[in-house]
Parts: C-alpha cells; sequence; structure tokens
C-alpha cells in the first residue's frame, strides 16, 4: 500500500510541470560550455534564492544549495550537470521542429544537462516546500563542465569537505521510451581510458617502398592484431568496448610519410578487464612495431581506471521502491550499462549512489535521436517523472535506517584522479 508522501510525490511534480519545462526551455535557449557557465550559475542561484535556499558557488566548480529538513538525520546529494555542447544543432528532431533551439551556433544542450539541471530545480522546489517530509539534509549539486570534465575536481572536494551519506543523479536516456525509468543495480556506466600514439618509420618516395619503412603498414598490422585481441586475449563474457578515433599521417601522395599518429578510446564494465586490455593494447604494440622496426611513442598512454558508475544494491533497492511508490510499477524499466563515461562515478568512490536513467524517447513526436547529435531532442514530458522519482528517493532515503553496505575510497581526493589518469583535472 503506497504512504500519503508517494501518493503526493507525482501530484506535486505535475503542479509544478510548468516551472520545470520553462527553465529547461531558458536554459536551452542560452547554452554554455564547460566552465562558461556565467548565465546558467546565474538561472540556478537566482531560482534557489527565490526558493529561499542557501547556496555556496564552487569556484570552478559549481553551485552547491542547502536545504535542512525539520528533522535532524542523513545528508543526501542531488547531482546534476549545467554545461552544453560546443556545436550546432538542428532546428528539427528526426521528424518535426523542436520545441525549443539554441540561440547561437556555438553551443547546444543536445545531452540533456538542461533537462537535468531543471528536474533538480523542481525537485529542490517541491522539498522546500514540504521540509516537514526532509528528515535531515539536501545537498543541491549543480557541476560545471560535465563534458570535460573541468568542475568535478573542486565540487567533489567541496562536497566531501562538507560530508554527505549518500548520492543520486539523473541521466535522460534517448533510447528508452518516455515513462520509463531505470534504477537496477549494478554497473550502469563504463570507466574508460584513452590512448594516443605516434609510429615512426622511415621516411622515402613512393617509387621505391623499399628504402623507407612504412609508419602505416606498422599501423595496419597492429590494427588487424587490435581487433583480434577482443577473441583472443579478453574474457567474453566481460563488456568491452574499444574503437580508433584518428588517424593522421602523410603530407603527398608519392612520399612515404615518416610517422603516423592514432587515438581512441576503450570502454569496459569490469576493472580487470581494462586493466587485461591497457597492457595487451602495449604488449601488442611493442611486439608489432619491433617486427616492423618501427618506434612508438606515447603521446596517452593507455591507463586502466576503476571509475565505473555502479548503482549500490541497498540504495538500488531504495530507487526501485521510489519509482514504483512516486510513478508505479509499470516504470520500472531494465535497460543494459550505457557504454559512456560519465563523472558520476567520482562521486561514487566516497558515497553510495544511483544514477537513474530516465526515458525521453517518443517515436511519434520524433524524440530519439543519440545523445550529442544535432537531432537529439527531449520528450519533455519525462521530466516531471524525473521530479517525482528525485523527491521519493530522497524521502525514502532520509528516512531509510537500515544499514547500507558501502565501503568509501580510502584515497583523497588528488590521488583518485591522478592514479585514475586525470591528472589534468586537478584544480587549486
Amino acid at each position: 500500500m503506497k504512504t500519503s508522501y508517494e501518493l503526493e510525490t507525482l501530484k506535486w511534480a505535475q503542479e509544478i510541470e510548468d516551472y520545470v519545462i520553462g527553465i529547461r526551455r531558458d536554459l536551452h535557449r542560452h547554452p554554455e560550455i564547460g566552465l562558461h557557465e556565467v548565465r546558467t550559475i546565474k538561472v540556478v542561484t537566482e531560482e534557489l534564492s527565490k526558493l529561499g535556499i542557501d547556496y555556496e558557488i564552487v569556484p570552478d566548480g559549481g553551485i552547491i544549495g542547502f536545504i535542512d529538513g525539520n528533522q535532524a538525520g542523513k545528508t543526501l546529494i542531488l547531482r546534476a550537470d549545467l554545461d552544453a555542447l560546443p556545436m550546432k544543432e538542428e532546428a528539427t528532431n528526426l521528424k518535426m521542429k523542436k520545441v525549443v533551439v539554441s540561440n547561437t551556433d556555438e553551443a547546444a544542450h543536445t545531452c540533456g544537462h538542461d533537462g537535468h539541471t531543471a528536474m533538480l530545480l523542481g525537485a529542490a522546489k517541491i522539498l522546500s516546500q514540504h521540509k516537514d517530509k526532509v528528515k535531515g539534509r539536501v545537498l543541491l549539486a549543480f557541476e560545471q563542465g560535465e563534458e570535460m570534465g573541468g568542475g568535478i575536481f573542486n565540487l567533489l572536494k567541496r562536497l566531501c569537505e562538507i560530508g554527505a551519506d549518500g548520492v543520486w543523479g539523473i541521466h535522460l536516456k534517448s533510447d528508452m521510451p518516455t515513462g520509463k525509468i531505470s534504477v537496477e543495480a549494478g554497473p550502469r556506466m563504463a570507466a574508460s581510458f584513452s590512448f594516443n600514439v605516434v609510429i615512426k618509420g622511415k621516411s622515402g618516395h613512393g617509387s621505391r617502398p623499399d628504402l623507407s619503412v612504412a609508419p602505416l603498414d606498422c599501423f595496419t598490422d597492429f590494427y588487424s592484431n587490435l581487433k583480434a585481441m577482443r577473441l583472443s586475449s579478453l574474457d567474453p563474457y566481460k563488456t568491452i568496448t574499444y574503437s580508433i578515433g584518428t588517424i593522421n599521417s602523410g603530407t603527398a601522395i608519392n612520399i612515404i610519410p615518416e610517422s603516423l599518429q592514432f587515438s581512441g578510446t576503450a570502454r569496459y564494465l569490469d576493472f580487470e578487464q581494462g586493466a587485461h586490455a591497457a597492457n595487451e593494447f602495449k604488449r601488442i604494440l611493442e611486439k608489432v612495431c619491433e617486427l616492423h622496426h618501427c618506434t612508438f611513442e606515447f603521446i596517452t598512454e593507455p591507463k586502466e581506471c576503476d571509475l565505473i558508475v555502479s548503482n549500490q544494491k541497498d540504495c538500488a533497492q531504495l530507487a526501485i521502491a521510489a519509482v514504483e511508490g512516486a510513478v508505479g510499477v509499470n516504470a520500472l524499466h531494465s535497460t543494459p550499462a550505457w557504454m559512456a563515461s560519465e563523472s558520476f562515478a567520482f562521486y561514487e568512490k566516497y558515497f553510495p549512489g544511483v544514477f537513474a536513467f530516465v526515458g525521453i524517447q517518443n517515436i511519434e513526436k520524433g524524440i530519439g535521436a543519440e545523445h550529442h547529435n544535432v537531432y537529439f531532442d527531449i520528450d519533455e514530458d519525462a521530466l516531471k517523472l524525473g521530479v517525482a522519482a528525485t523527491v521519493q528517493y530522497t524521502i525514502n532515503f532520509l528516512d531509510n535506517e537500515n544499514q547500507i553496505e558501502f565501503t568509501p575510497d580510502k584515497r583523497d581526493i588528488k590521488s583518485l584522479f591522478v592514479e585514475n589518469g586525470f591528472a589534468q583535472l586537478v584544480r587549486h
């Protein structure tokens, strides 16, 4: 039987649906890329002030809002991201004209962060109006520069100083139907490593290839072995993807180039699989270069990291109950892990968390283009569901008195970033 809180949560979200959609459309018209979210931060802080919510701005990090309930208790972080992508979007989606389009060709919200921020402000509006339902404290974390990792270090450092018992985040998902929410336990988004390599051979004229050492021959051999690695070296029961993104070599049609540069990424849901892939990549590269009488240099050396977004099992159970209670059992949806990467993994190193996927696909409306795609669009009918799930999870988590099984990472934040290959994100 549903509690009164569960019966009311969706109604509260429906009552402020126009507010949430209005915020989303405003942010969509005025997108800003990572660490340049000046107007976006102004919009968010002005809304927090209107709601009577205290906040602080973390330089090159984001915003933290504070909602203290009428009763003492635990602390929960609710996280959203602020930044857009440096790209131009199309005025139409897959079928028709979008309801709102960026007013600049330099940036666009083609990943859904405008919706994430709007939903969090909607949840903040409800929670601030119903502090009697809040047993503890809520930290509203609005992260700058998620797409390029610009704000996570400073924001996470400040959140750890403040302290919390858990974290919740949402990502809209273009391949899930509107009305569906996924909060199941286990891996939800992948860890990754990148690589950028220069293979060096010996330049020569196209008329005498025998007098040169072609780095392209070396690369094609390496690439064949890299593709074969999936079958010959990696565990088929542990998901991993890898791909080459760039290849650059040569200056003229009749000159065999001196060098070739290539780069790409690998993404995985198991740390040991990622570590093995990184080691195999380096072993194969060394052997193939030796065979072809080439040398190589790493601009970015493949280095495994353990930043997998994974829903903690106890928190996932609370989230399942929250979605079922607030939105309905039919809203619960099971979906495979998303092989993209997300900075939410950093939060989960120190706080037990849930990263919820909220479906926005609506074929009739032409909505379903992939994230970071010029035709990407949001079915705004989904936003109220994300708000309701966020509010209900907050109430459930703060009311929960059962022990959550979680051991925070023992490394300090700087060491966590450096050891996972993200030293460039460390800010002061």
